[in-house]
C-alpha cells in the first residue's frame, strides 16, 4: 500500500483477513472492491461474510444493512454506524 495514502484510503486490516478467510481472496482490496472483483463472492458467501463481520467487530447487522453491503466501502460505512 502506498505509504502516502490518506486515512480515508485505508482498509481495516481485519476486513482483508475476513476476505482471505471467507473468499480465499489474496488480492488487494479497495473501497470499491465488489462481488464483480471477487469471484467467490456469491449469495451464500455473502452470508459467511456477514457472520464473520459480526463476530470480528462484535456487532449485529440488520437485514437492511446486510443487503446494503455491495462493496468494501459499504462494509466500512455500515461498521462506522455501529461505532467501529
Amino acid at each position: 500500500m502506498d505509504t502516502y495514502a490518506s486515512a480515508t484510503d485505508l482498509i481495516y486490516p481485519e476486513i482483508s483477513e475476513i476476505f482471505a478467510d471467507v473468499f480465499q481472496h489474496g488480492g488487494p482490496l479497495a473501497k470499491g472492491t465488489s462481488p464483480d472483483d471477487v469471484p467467490r463472492w456469491d449469495s451464500l458467501q455473502h452470508i459467511a461474510l456477514i457472520r464473520a463481520l459480526e463476530a470480528t467487530f462484535s456487532v449485529r447487522l440488520s437485514m437492511d444493512e446486510m443487503m446494503e453491503i455491495r462493496s468494501v466501502g459499504d462494509i466500512e460505512r455500515v461498521l462506522g454506524r455501529h461505532g467501529v
